[in-house]
């Protein structure tokens, strides 16, 4: 069954202070925040808001317990890079991001939490865009884009192959 919600990729930052970032998956930034006072309770109910979360990427190996608990609250998969992320590759990479999709001076990140999150978020759609990729070329080839969302709902949350996903 497909619902109505986005289709979202989270990137979650653990420590005193969490943050959160949420990418739709054409890779628009839909969210920011972080906070001292974030639960898990909190920070689950903050990101549902915004749509249907599918994966939850960590900047860190391994994977945070908190981030763990908030996908399988959420009933998404975990991205884990291979390693750690250095700072200097962290800020080169939310850098171009802002500036690809010409947010450099619409958004500020507030510390280095929020920053460290929309890395993690980055590398986890990075890591579906083979997957995007294939999706999005079979609709072309059959000239379904307008079922875009449901496609990718079938395919990434149901696992349904996709051929069978578009009905070829």
């Amino acid at each position: 069954m497909v619902n109505d919600k986005k289709l979202l990729i989270a990137g979650i930052d653990n420590g005193a202070t969490k943050s959160y970032a949420l990418l739709d998956l054409d890779g628009q930034l839909v969210k920011i925040n972080s906070s001292k006072k974030f639960t898990l309770a909190s920070i689950t109910k903050e990101i549902s808001g915004e749509g249907r979360v599918v994966r939850i990427g960590s900047d860190v190996t391994p994977c945070p317990h908190f981030i763990k608990k908030i996908a399988t609250s959420l009933n998404a998969e975990v991205y884990i890079p291979k390693e750690d992320i250095l700072i200097r590759k962290k800020n080169q990479l939310s850098s171009v991001y802002l500036r690809e999709k010409k947010l450099r001076d619409k958004i500020k990140l507030k510390d280095h939490h929020q920053r460290d999150a929309l890395v993690a978020a980055i590398l986890t759609l990075k890591s579906m865009n083979p997957l995007l990729n294939k999706i999005n070329n079979h609709l072309n080839q059959n000239n379904m884009q307008h079922l875009s969302k449901e496609v990718k709902e079938r395919v990434i949350v149901n696992k349904i192959p996709i051929a069978q996903a578009i009905g070829c």
